[in-house]
């Protein structure tokens, strides 16, 4: 059943992005000087208990490289759910709006249209990628001030933005190929 593929190959793109993100997860200057650290506790509650450790101490260039990659992961997992509706023709003709999950499917639509088409960099100056960035904290309830130290980054943590979009898309999904 088609409905049951979307499904799947969703949780799989959330099960790939919590893996990775366990590797590579957000770091605070505070473990400037050391050669260790685990994944964060949202990411030890899924058992995924990883703990890397480093030939040298971390550097603050080496944390900001490493967050770096994170994002870069998170604006990759947007591209790839994208992909898998867009497989099934979820977009085409266009999003049905009498279905739930019509709001999350057009976020996901604009962003991935933000980062495949472009840099990917939020830029307040531009009204449409004003418009989205607004629209993502407000959906998702995502305090700006406290997500990033790099104001040019779409808000996109996993478990407040890409997990419940990736969620209510695959609930849309679900409900557009019953």
């Amino acid at each position: 059943m088609l409905s049951q593929s979307v499904a799947v190959e969703i949780d799989e793109q959330i099960d790939h992005l919590h893996r990775t993100r366990s590797v590579f997860p957000r770091l605070s200057h505070h473990l400037v000087d050391s050669s260790r650290f685990e994944a964060p506790a949202y990411y030890r509650q899924l058992g995924l208990h990883v703990q890397v450790e480093l030939e040298q101490p971390m550097t603050v260039a080496f944390i900001d490289g490493l967050n770096e990659i994170a994002h870069w992961i998170n604006e990759n997992f947007v591209l790839r759910l994208y992909a898998v509706l867009e497989s099934h023709r979820l977009f085409q003709p266009e999003i049905r709006k009498d279905i739930a999950g019509h709001e999350e499917m057009d976020i996901l639509r604009r962003l991935r249209n933000k980062i495949g088409h472009g840099s990917g960099k939020y830029d307040p100056s531009d009204t449409d990628k004003l418009k989205l960035y607004e629209r993502l904290v407000k959906h998702f309830n995502v305090d700006p001030q406290t997500y990033l130290e790099d104001a040019t980054k779409y808000p996109l943590a996993v478990g407040q933005v890409l997990v419940p979009l990736a969620t209510a898309c695959k609930g849309y999904a679900i409900r557009a190929t019953a």
